[in-house]
């Protein structure tokens, strides 16, 4: 998975945490409240469900981090995308907190790719030649510049510097 790892959903995991701990005292809610069984096992099932779905992108984001090795940028987002950014064609790296609110994980915008946590962006790169972005069904798209969040941006920096 690459040499070092950088995560990006300390912001996240709390809210998800809220969640899955808030999930039994719902069911148990609804079994206080709800007189018929058939309705009651209905919203157990999908209670259980949507707190193992919690608990599943919960370790997803644990497990897929961004990482820098020694040819490449790997810019991941739990299962949902991967980006490979060779080094070679990284021509600046800075560090800055820039908030879009695009109200998705990846988009492209004036030929940069922005892939935020939270609306929120805190490490930029200028690419020296375009790079291919495919975004599924919203396209490719060739990009020159990347804005993207990870949890220790100082580290990121440092390692995409040397």
């Amino acid at each position: 998975m690459g040499d070092r790892t950088f995560g990006y959903s300390a912001q996240v995991k709390p809210f998800l945490w809220v969640f899955i701990v808030v999930t039994p005292l719902e069911v148990l809610l609804v079994e206080l409240i709800v007189p018929w069984f058939w309705l009651r096992a209905v919203l157990l099932v999908f209670g259980v469900v949507g707190a193992l779905l919690l608990g599943w992108q919960i370790w997803m984001l644990s497990k897929f981090k961004h990482s820098v090795d020694d040819e490449y940028l790997w810019l991941r987002y739990a299962r949902e995308f991967e980006y490979r950014i060779p080094l070679a064609v990284i021509e600046n790296v800075t560090q800055g907190t820039t908030s879009r609110t695009l109200h998705r994980t990846r988009s492209v915008v004036d030929g940069t790719l922005v892939l935020e946590i939270s609306g929120s962006t805190n490490v930029s790169l200028r690419l020296s030649e375009p790079q291919a972005v495919d975004l599924g069904r919203r396209g490719a798209h060739d990009v020159t510049e990347v804005e993207f969040w990870t949890d220790d941006p100082g580290g990121m920096v440092r390692a995409l510097r040397k």
